[in-house]
């Protein structure tokens, strides 16, 4: 059973969207693959607070109040503040962002430190949706189709209650976040955060020598085919990335220090995608500027333990992990479903080594 990291919202609120009454809906969040979401309450590392900086959205997700659906096929917005609002963490407390301008999704400047579903004049129901990062686009896209470039190395998440298929009508009103009453009271919803990407993780340690490194990925390519994307567009219901732009090269701005004191990773997100027999994808690193041994990831390297599945598979992390003295050593790979503390080749997560 999925366990959530519970989160009272505070009593004291700074402001309400304006309108009709509502009622405070109380949420609950926690991402998967945070240390021991399956054996117990997730801490508060959960999810990362976010730094405030429009360029980074990390640690915000985006809410979708909709009209309530026994069968969700159009999403559209119960309240125009509620549709595609913001929602990040701040210490141990959520606050959330209104959408001030209906037609263009601007939010208001201002937080709340709690969530009100106000209501509406035929008195409808509402449903709830979240994705993460929140991004602005969502507003004119909706749910189920929200735009993505992969450079820019976005987590893309799904709340895995968004996604109801196997429930039939009379089951609507027991749907987790479902048919919520803004004239109730008591009022809840639990978002459990799943990854749609796949990490594709490099960790460096130095070996005799007192150098620091600023190493930098460069860029990665494919040959034979290998799933490569830019862009395409994530839908934030089942989690799918679709519409998917094919590409021979992506040349992401990810760069560390590797200091001599202790290990470094850089880490690229990547669309999932199944490594065929011939498939190359190809990361070329620099070191101080100077160009390392490409390292090519075939379909071996992305071996899960069963024996049977090849590929980046969505909310896996692959760790690669090498040695650097004269030259660069690979001292073999894991592949874990934790991205708060990813495997090393020691590990008893069906570690492979090479």
């Amino acid at each position: 059973m999925l366990c959530v990291l519970a989160v009272l919202l505070a009593a004291a609120c700074t402001k309400q969207p304006a309108g009709e009454q509502g009622a405070v809906v109380e949420i609950r969040t926690a991402v998967e693959g945070a240390a021991g979401d399956t054996k117990a309450i997730v801490t508060g590392t959960d999810f990362p607070s976010w730094n405030g900086r429009a360029d980074d959205p990390t640690g915000t997700f985006g809410i979708f109040s909709c009209v309530h659906e026994d069968v969700p096929s159009e999403y559209a917005a119960h309240k125009p503040a509620t549709y595609n609002m913001r929602g990040y963490k701040a210490g141990s407390t959520l606050r959330y962002h209104y959408v001030a301008t209906a037609g263009s999704g601007t939010l208001e400047g201002e937080y709340s430190n709690r969530f009100i579903l106000t209501q509406r004049k035929d008195d409808k129901t509402a449903d709830l949706y979240a994705y993460a990062p929140w991004t602005v686009d969502a507003w004119t896209s909706g749910p189920t189709a929200i735009p993505f470039e992969t450079v820019k190395q976005w987590d893309w998440m799904y709340a895995v209650e968004n996604d109801r298929p196997y429930l039939t009508p009379i089951d609507a009103n027991d749907r987790e976040n479902s048919n919520l009453d803004p004239a109730g009271t008591d009022l809840k919803a639990s978002f459990y955060f799943r990854h749609a990407m796949a990490q594709v993780r490099f960790e460096f340690r130095l070996l005799n020598t007192p150098t620091d490194y600023l190493v930098r990925l460069v860029s990665v390519t494919r040959s034979s085919g290998a799933p490569l994307y830019s862009a395409g567009t994530f839908n934030a219901i089942t989690g799918a990335l679709e519409n998917l732009e094919e590409t021979d090269s992506l040349t992401p701005d990810l760069h560390e220090w590797i200091r001599s004191t202790s290990p470094t990773a850089i880490s690229v997100l990547l669309v999932p995608g199944e490594i065929g027999p011939t498939d190359e994808l190809t990361f070329t690193f620099t070191a101080n500027g100077q160009t390392l041994q490409p390292f090519v990831l075939t379909r071996d390297r992305v071996a899960h333990g069963d024996g049977i599945t090849f590929g980046l598979q969505p909310g896996y992390i692959y760790t690669y992990h090498f040695t650097m003295d004269n030259y660069v050593f690979f001292d073999g790979f894991s592949v874990s479903t934790d991205w708060t503390t990813p495997a090393s080749p020691d590990d008893d997560l069906n570690p492979i080594h090479i």
